[in-house]
C-alpha cells in the first residue's frame, strides 16, 4: 500500500508535484519569456504613456506628491490600477517625481511585473481548464494558446487594468471551482482575496459574484462541499475591501458610493449611443475632462466605411455631449439617460443593447492598438480569430449553466460570460472590455469544440455500426433476392 503523499520526504513530494504539473511549469515559463521580451524590448510600456495610461500614471504620481491628498477626480475611476502602480513604483525604488519630460526608469520594473501578471494568468488559465474540462487534451491547448495570445500580451504592454483584472478573475474562478470540488478553506479565502483585488480594478466583477451566489442558491444540493461557512469566509476580504472603498470615495468626494463614480457616465453611452462626453469646469478646483469609448468612435467612422450597413452609431441626439460640472455628476448624467430613453422607442433601446453586446465580439479593433499603426494588423487578425473561432462555441457553452449534471464547473464559469453580456446590454461593449474575460472564454470554447468532436465521433461510429449491421443481416451470397 502506497504511503500518503504528505508523509513522503520533501524531495519526493517535490518530484511528484513537478511531474504532475509539468505542463503548468512549461506554460508559465514560456508565457513569462514571451511577455518579458514584449514588455521590455518590443513594446516598453513606458513609451506608451498617453490617454488612459497617462491618467493612471498621473494619479500614481499624485500619491507620491501627497499620499493623503483629497482629489475628487481620483474617485471617478476605480482606484486599483493607479494605487497598484504607485505601490510597484514605491517598492521598485521610486521616491520622487522625475523631470516633466523624462520617463521614470522605474517603468521597466513595472513592465516586468506586468509580464509576471501575464505569465501567472496563463498558468491559472491552464489550471482552470484542468478543473473544468472533461478532456485531457484541452488544458495544454488552452495553456499554449494563452502563452501566445496576442490580445492579452498586447494589453500587458500598457499600464492598464485589463491584465491585472483578468488575472484576478481567472484566479478567483480557479479557486472557486476547486472549492466546489474539495471544500477547502484555503480556496475560499484565495477566491475572496482575488475577487477583492479585482473589485478595486473593475467593480463589474461584483455582477459575477451575484450570479454565482444565485446559482448556488438554486443548485446548492449539487454543491454539497460549498458550505455557508466557506462562502462567509470568502466574503470577508470582499466586504472589507468594499468598506474601505466606500470610505475612500467619501474621503475624496464627501459623497457615498462603493468603488468609483463612473457607472452613470458609462451608462450614458449605452442609452444615448453618443461617441464622446466633455465636462467643463464649474469651479476653480475642477478641470475640463473628456472621454470617448474607442468602440463607439470606431462605430461612428463605420458610416464612411460601410454606409447603410447595420450596425451604425445612430445617436439619440448629438454624438458629442457637453455640459458644465463634474464629469461624474450622477444627477446630470441621469438626466441625459432619462432624456435619451424618453426620446427613443423601446425597440431602439433594445437595438442599442444588441449593438453593445455584438461589439464585444466584432465591429471594432481593440484599443490602444487601434490607434497605433504598427500594431493595428495584429489587433485586427486576433480580433478576427476571436470572432470566427472563439465566439460561437463560447456562446454555445453559455447553455452549460442549464446542464449542471453534465459539467457543473463549466456552468459556473459560464456565469462570467453571462455577466459580461449583461454589462453590454446595460452599459457599453467593445473588444477591449471583453478581453479580460478571454481566458474564461477560451476554456469555454475549447470545451465546446471537444464536446462537438466527441458527439461527431459517436455519430460516425453509430452510422458505421448500423451500416455494418445492415451488411451482416443482408442476403447470403447466392440466395435469391
Amino acid at each position: 500500500m502506497n504511503a500518503p503523499v504528505s508523509t513522503l520526504p520533501w524531495p519526493k513530494r517535490l518530484a511528484l508535484w513537478t511531474e504532475d504539473n509539468l505542463w503548468l511549469i512549461v506554460i508559465v515559463l514560456a508565457a513569462l519569456a514571451v511577455r518579458l521580451h514584449w514588455n521590455l524590448e518590443t513594446h516598453p510600456a513606458g513609451e506608451y504613456i498617453y490617454s488612459d495610461m497617462r491618467g493612471y500614471s498621473r494619479r500614481a504620481d499624485s500619491m507620491f506628491q501627497n499620499l493623503w491628498g483629497v482629489r475628487e477626480y481620483d474617485a471617478f475611476y476605480p482606484y486599483g490600477t493607479h494605487v497598484m502602480l504607485w505601490f510597484l513604483e514605491w517598492v521598485g525604488g521610486r521616491t520622487a517625481q522625475t523631470k516633466p519630460d523624462e520617463l521614470p526608469p522605474i517603468y521597466a520594473f513595472v513592465s516586468g511585473v506586468y509580464a509576471v501578471y501575464g505569465a501567472a494568468l496563463a498558468g491559472y488559465g491552464y489550471a482552470l481548464a484542468r478543473r473544468v474540462s472533461k478532456f485531457k487534451v484541452i488544458p495544454p491547448i488552452v495553456g499554449l494558446l494563452l502563452v501566445f495570445y496576442y490580445p492579452l500580451i498586447s494589453l500587458g504592454g500598457y499600464f492598464l487594468s485589463e491584465v491585472p483584472f483578468s488575472l484576478c478573475l481567472t484566479a478567483a474562478s480557479f479557486h472557486l471551482v476547486r472549492m466546489l470540488a474539495t471544500g477547502a478553506k484555503r480556496d475560499a479565502w484565495a477566491m475572496g482575496i482575488w475577487v477583492a483585488l479585482g473589485v478595486t480594478l473593475r467593480p463589474q466583477i461584483l455582477l459575477s459574484v451575484a450570479f454565482i451566489g444565485l446559482y448556488w442558491l438554486v443548485l446548492r444540493k449539487r454543491m454539497p462541499k460549498a458550505t455557508i461557512g466557506l462562502w462567509v469566509q470568502a466574503l470577508v476580504p470582499i466586504l472589507l475591501i468594499l468598506a474601505f472603498s466606500g470610505w475612500r470615495l467619501h474621503y475624496h468626494t464627501g459623497r457615498y458610493g462603493i468603488i468609483s463614480e463612473n457607472g452613470k457616465f458609462n451608462q450614458v453611452f449605452g442609452r444615448c449611443h453618443n461617441s464622446k462626453i466633455t465636462a467643463y469646469p464649474d469651479t476653480a478646483k475642477r478641470r475640463r475632462t473628456s472621454f470617448g469609448p474607442p468602440p463607439l468612435i470606431q462605430l461612428a467612422k463605420r458610416a464612411q466605411r460601410a454606409p447603410g450597413q447595420w450596425p451604425q452609431l445612430d445617436p439619440v441626439r448629438e454624438t458629442h455631449i457637453e455640459y458644465k460640472g463634474y464629469i461624474g455628476d450622477d444627477d446630470i448624467l441621469q438626466t441625459f439617460i432619462d432624456e435619451c430613453v424618453a426620446e427613443t422607442t423601446w425597440t431602439k433601446q433594445v437595438e442599442y443593447s444588441a449593438v453593445n453586446v455584438i461589439m464585444q465580439w466584432r465591429y471594432n479593433v481593440m484599443w490602444p492598438d487601434s490607434g497605433k499603426r504598427p500594431w493595428q494588423p495584429y489587433a485586427r487578425k486576433w480580433g478576427s480569430f476571436v470572432t470566427n473561432v472563439l465566439a460561437v462555441p463560447a456562446l454555445l457553452a453559455l447553455f452549460a449553466v442549464f446542464l449542471p449534471r453534465r459539467n457543473l464547473a463549466l456552468g459556473v464559469i459560464s456565469l462570467h460570460l453571462w455577466a459580461l453580456t449583461m454589462i453590454g446590454i446595460f452599459y457599453i461593449g467593445g473588444m477591449r472590455f471583453r478581453a479580460p474575460y478571454d481566458p474564461i472564454i477560451i476554456v469555454m470554447a475549447a470545451e465546446a469544440y471537444a464536446v462537438g468532436v466527441m458527439l461527431l465521433v459517436r455519430l460516425v461510429r453509430r452510422l458505421k455500426d448500423r451500416t455494418g449491421a445492415s451488411e451482416t443481416s443482408g442476403p447470403a451470397p447466392g440466395s435469391e433476392s
